[in-house]
């Protein structure tokens, strides 16, 4: 039966005098017995009425609403045909997302309702699609049916639209006829062949399902039934899947935060197990596994396993327990210098307390602009007075260091702090040792990217306690914090949500002074009171896609890298080599410079 014969008058209703007295006297009488209409409409009644609804007049609630691009285009050539049947009687079709905002779709006549209107039922009352997402099926409801007074003169038909591999709704399609165009049609017909529309584009979307989207279902799937309770999440970089443990506990910027551990292992094909300070489970293992989806693209499950209170280690302490420490004064010093809330920034602050408590020198290890020299300088100042020196590019030979080796000697500092003092050499280390071991007024803190046989001459002359600071790319749930105290130093700067997880997602080669410079700058070109992802400039977004290559992409670069070098930088040699086109090579080399990759 197609679409036109379904909607095509069929016998006239019987009289409506009935249902309209017993919506009169259920506005007035709320305990109104309402045997005489459709129980499915009784409950949408009761549902309205309790949720405040104004049986009279429009009040317009919005929201927020999507519906995925996959549904979208697999419902566009089946909505747009009914679309057209629909016009020649005066109603509309549309597109409602999961949540009962309508969702405006290109394919699709304006039906007159904006963008981001709530069709829900505690919004405006009993409707098509509003009853379909309350009753969990297909449902229709003639002109009189409704509750508010403004819809009563349209006939409404609402079908979902599931997921084809799990049972969640991806959108609904309603259909809409002017009681004053249709005076009479067979309702259950039309909504069976509403529904046939919504199964057509079930199948649609199954087909569209690549096999990589396939493959990643289907591991999560298996894991979601292994790990019974726990929070599991999926992603391949566009997509993601989670399960009802992982909606219910975790909150937003915890799946941020684990989203840019999963990238990383979809980057490197690596396994990961770390442990992170997640807002809605607290301490947890994250437990990531790559997932081959083709030969090109890397997948992610993540299996987040929350720690009992009672195996939570004493060594790490949260930041409140250490502004309890047996020095208040020294450690709430600390503190005050150090953002983070990691398990790796929380290890960290318990050793820099333990320096601090035992008046011991430190070594603090760790990449480039990871903070140690903020480390090490919160330290120093919780002692008093200190010299801070640069063992970079020589700043501590010959003459230089008898300097600072007398300064020291005679200004008596609390702590002397060397910067990059794995460039030291073994006799400049010596001689440092040898002219301050019997200084025991002062302490030394020395920061290294990694141990040398220079730095461990100074490591045993002043029995130092080695702090580890971690990367970024190792405690994310520190960077939406650091991203902040960073654009507060600036004026209070609010920083948007979507921003804070692109900063999270990225890897920040250099750590803290790179993510400085980049919130630095998105601060000062932003224009508003928020700064958002348009205020970096494009070759930040260089930086942040940086690294984010697939494995087949990282093979080509390499491959192209070479190719060029072989070449002595000739581009035409450097396609013949390759066995590809030149016009194929130029825009394979404009592909990785856009990704912020030097060639």
């Amino acid at each position: 039966m197609s679409s036109a014969e379904v909607l095509s008058p069929w016998v006239p209703r019987e009289p409506l005098l009935q249902i309209d007295r017993l919506r009169e006297l259920f506005l007035m009488q709320p305990h109104a017995d309402l045997s005489g209409i459709r129980p499915i409409i009784a409950r949408s009644w009761y549902r309205s009425r309790a949720a405040g609804v104004d049986a009279v007049a429009d009040r317009g609630f919005f929201d927020e609403g999507r519906v995925d691009e996959h549904t979208i285009q697999a419902a566009g050539p089946h909505l747009q045909k009914l679309d057209e049947v629909a016009a020649d009687l005066g109603g509309y079709v549309n597109l409602t997302a999961p949540n009962g905002v309508l969702v405006k779709a290109d394919y699709l006549r304006d039906d007159g309702f904006p963008a981001g209107y709530s069709l829900l039922e505690e919004s405006c009352g009993s409707n098509g699609e509003g009853l379909a997402l309350e009753e969990g099926r297909g449902v229709w409801l003639a002109p009189e049916e409704h509750f508010r007074e403004d819809m009563r003169g349209n006939w409404c038909f609402a079908s979902l639209v599931r997921d084809p591999f799990h049972n969640r709704v991806r959108a609904v399609i309603g259909l809409t006829l002017p009681g004053n165009r249709v005076t009479s049609l067979e309702p259950s017909s039309t909504l069976l062949m509403l529904e046939g529309v919504a199964s057509r584009i079930e199948r649609d979307i199954e087909v569209r399902t690549s096999s990589k989207e396939r493959a990643l279902l289907s591991e999560y799937l298996r894991i979601s039934r292994r790990r019974g309770n726990r929070a599991v999440i999926a992603l391949d970089g566009k997509n993601s899947l989670l399960n009802a443990t992982a909606t219910a506990t975790l909150e937003d910027g915890d799946v941020s935060v684990i989203s840019g551990y999963a990238k990383a292992v979809m980057s490197s094909g690596r396994e990961l197990n770390c442990e992170v300070s997640l807002q809605g489970p607290g301490i947890s293992t994250l437990e990531v596994s790559p997932v081959t989806l083709s030969a090109a693209n890397v997948g992610a499950i993540v299996v987040v396993r929350p720690h009992s209170p009672t195996k939570e280690r004493p060594t790490q302490p949260h930041s409140d327990e250490v502004e309890q420490a047996a020095l208040p004064d020294a450690a709430d010093r600390l503190v005050k210098h150090l953002d983070g809330t990691s398990m790796g920034f929380k290890r960290t602050l318990s050793l820099a307390r333990k320096a601090v408590e035992q008046e011991r020198s430190v070594v603090i290890i760790g990449e480039l602009g990871s903070g140690k020299r903020r480390l090490a300088g919160a330290i120093a100042d919780t002692r008093g007075q200190h010299v801070v020196v640069d063992a970079r590019g020589g700043s501590l030979r010959n003459n230089q260091l008898r300097d600072v080796i007398h300064r020291v000697s005679t200004e008596l500092p609390s702590t002397l702090i060397v910067e990059h003092a794995d460039e030291l050499s073994q006799s400049e280390a010596a001689e440092l040792a040898r002219n301050l071991r019997g200084n025991a007024t002062t302490k030394l803190a020395f920061t290294i990217t990694h141990p040398t046989d220079a730095t461990l001459i100074l490591s045993e002359a002043f029995d130092v306690l080695e702090i580890m600071v971690e990367p970024l790319r190792n405690r994310r749930e520190d960077i939406p914090q650091l991203a902040v105290a960073i654009a507060e130093e600036m004026g209070d700067r609010r920083l948007s949500r979507r921003l804070l997880t692109t900063l999270t997602h990225a890897d920040w080669p250099r750590n803290i002074d790179q993510l400085r410079a980049v919130v630095s700058n998105a601060v000062e070109r932003a224009s508003g009171a928020e700064v958002t992802v348009d205020d970096l400039p494009q070759g930040f977004h260089r930086v942040l896609t940086k690294g984010r290559l697939s494995r087949l992409e990282d093979a080509e670069l390499s491959e192209l890298r070479t190719a060029l070098q072989e070449a002595s930088g000739n581009r035409s040699l450097a396609a013949e080599t390759l066995q590809i086109g030149r016009s194929t090579l130029y825009r394979r080399m404009d592909y990785f410079r856009s990704r912020g990759f030097d060639l």
